[in-house]
């Protein structure tokens, strides 16, 4: 008698189809964070933009020796560095001399140039004050994008939602520990946490509240 030979029909066998939905599971499972942190990335780089303001403001707060702060406007959503210099040295200015001439006319005063005209240039601070730092980039308010906006700081002092905040670096690099709490039109919130000496910024998701 011949063996009858054996027919393989089409379709697939339990096991098969067993393992297709694991699989399917398995992909499901480890796609769908990748795809919901999409809504976090504008969100997550903000505030790695912020923190590495912050580091550069206070490394440049040691290099220079003069307090260095990050002027936040709250409301409007911006950001920029600034230093506690004189106005000669706000406008690069070293002692004076020939730029300052040149700019103000004269030595800077209220005094009359060679055709007779007066010039009514207030004379510059000599006392030292927050001035935006000489740097294209830092040196300039950088503003959010319309989608993210600062929800507020929690610091020593209390919460501030409204109007302008500064984070001060002293010349040693230390600041005051604060949290600064962003957040996007989906409602996701993310915190800064900075610390008095700020080696890193730590983000968490939250708010600094919660």
């Amino acid at each position: 008698m011949k063996a009858t030979p054996n027919i393989r029909r089409a379709g697939f066998t339990l096991i098969e189809i067993m393992a297709v939905v694991a699989i399917m599971m398995m992909v499901t499972v480890v796609g769908l964070p990748r795809i919901g942190n999409n809504a976090w990335d504008p969100l997550e780089d903000e505030a790695e933009n912020i923190a590495q303001t912050l580091r550069f403001a206070r490394q440049r707060a040691i290099m220079t020796g003069k307090p260095h702060r990050l002027l936040i406007d709250l409301e409007e959503g911006g950001y920029q560095i600034e230093w506690m210099v004189t106005d000669d040295r706000a406008l690069g200015e070293s002692s004076g001399g020939d730029f300052a001439g040149a700019l103000f006319g004269g030595d800077g005063g209220n005094n009359a140039d060679d055709e007779g005209v007066i010039d009514f240039t207030p004379p510059r601070k000599a006392e030292r004050d927050y001035y935006p730092i000489p740097h294209r980039r830092m040196g300039t308010f950088h503003w959010l994008d319309d989608s993210l906006f600062f929800v507020g700081i929690e610091s020593d002092a209390g919460w501030a939602e409204g109007g302008d905040y500064a984070i001060v670096f002293h010349v040693d690099g230390t600041t005051d520990s604060a949290l600064v709490e962003l957040s996007d039109a989906e409602d996701h919130h993310l915190t800064l946490a900075i610390e008095p000496i700020l080696q890193h910024v730590r983000l968490f998701k939250g708010g600094a509240r919660s």
